[in-house]
């Protein structure tokens, strides 16, 4: 539970600082008055990364040069305090300590995000279904951030030597084993996890939607292999072919996720309506996982229920009553009957935290 948030130079805000008293917490207030913002600041400081861009540098209040964030965290008995420092360079810490690692750092709590923009996921481009799954099978495997990192580094290196078209190819030989290694190990947990939330998702399916029921997430692989001694004989073989493109053509970096429901992809033939409750599963199937490895998640809901029916809400107040910690940000003055119940504390984000 975080009882405590403070931001500098953050998105709208200059400063920053408000305790949060309950398990519950209402964000209400008018557009443009930084509701998301906080939801947004407690979402990267979890998994250091946003869920509205790819670029920190946006985050960034305009004429700043660094942001911070900082918050108590309590865990079980005790509290700790997370600082992340973000300008041209990061820094990290946790009670005060400096975090080399952001793999020590990202993971350290477990946030799900009900957003708007949900939909996209299933109906976007392919970059949205990786970076969705990336960052759910982070937050389930702290390993998993590492094995991004140093594929993206090596994937970023051999590519760079692709481009030269100058090169021993005994040079791309370390590259190589590390696309193998983690590349495949990638996979290997995508593969996993989509199956798992797969099947989370067919059951909340049965419960909420019976004629979706009939579900499954297929994974596309981008002619990765989960077998490393495969990866690295496809590495090989592609080699030529890398050259003349100057990039490396295949890989999990080309992955993609197709959600199937009655045989059909919802991303080619979903309707709106489909693909709005097949994402607010996703998300609740999320919510179960965590549940389901004796853990509590952090709900953030950004103003992303009140076109639900019955059934769908009674099964989102049902696992919210399971969660450490909600923060619901609307400018409806109940949130669509969210401050109803248990207790909550209502913050009205205003200009007067600026």
């Amino acid at each position: 539970m975080i009882t405590a948030l403070r931001l500098e130079n953050f998105r709208c805000f200059r400063n920053f600082s408000v305790p949060f008293l309950e398990k519950t917490v209402f964000l209400t207030g008018s557009n443009g008055q930084g509701k998301t913002s906080v939801l947004e600041s407690i979402f990267f400081l979890a998994n250091l990364r946003s869920f509205r861009t790819l670029r920190t540098s946006e985050m960034i209040r305009t004429g700043a040069a660094s942001f911070r964030i900082s918050a108590d965290v309590r865990l079980s008995s005790y509290t700790e305090r997370y600082d992340i420092e973000q300008g041209e360079k990061r820094s990290l810490r946790i009670a005060d300590k400096n975090i080399a690692k952001s793999s020590d750092f990202a993971g350290s709590f477990r946030t799900v995000a009900f957003l708007p923009d949900d939909p996209l996921i299933l109906t976007g481009a392919s970059q949205m279904r990786r970076r969705f799954f990336d960052m759910f099978i982070s937050m389930m495997d702290r390993d998993y951030f590492r094995f991004l990192q140093k594929y993206s580094t090596a994937l970023k290196s051999r590519n760079a030597l692709l481009r030269t078209h100058d090169f021993q190819k005994e040079n791309l030989e370390a590259w190589d084993d590390l696309l193998a290694e983690y590349g495949s190990r990638i996979v290997t947990e995508r593969e996993r996890y989509s199956a798992l939330l797969s099947d989370f998702m067919r059951n909340i399916l049965l419960e909420i939607r019976p004629e979706l029921s009939d579900f499954h997430i297929r994974m596309r692989t981008g002619k990765g292999s989960s077998e490393k001694e495969t990866y690295r004989k496809k590495l090989d073989s592609f080699l030529i072919r890398d050259q003349r493109a100057g990039f490396t053509s295949f890989g999990p970096h080309a992955d993609d996720f197709d959600f199937i429901a009655d045989e059909k992809v919802l991303r080619i033939y979903g309707s709106r309506g489909q693909c709005r409750i097949v994402s607010f599963v996703m998300k609740l199937a999320e919510l179960d996982l965590i549940a389901s490895d004796s853990l509590r998640s952090i709900v953030l809901v950004d103003d992303a229920v009140g076109d639900l029916d019955l059934r769908a809400r009674e099964a989102f107040f049902h696992r919210l009553s399971r969660a450490g910690q909600v923060f619901h940000a609307s400018t409806e003055p109940d949130g669509g009957g969210f401050t109803s119940g248990s207790s909550v504390q209502t913050i009205i984000v205003s200009p007067i935290y600026q």
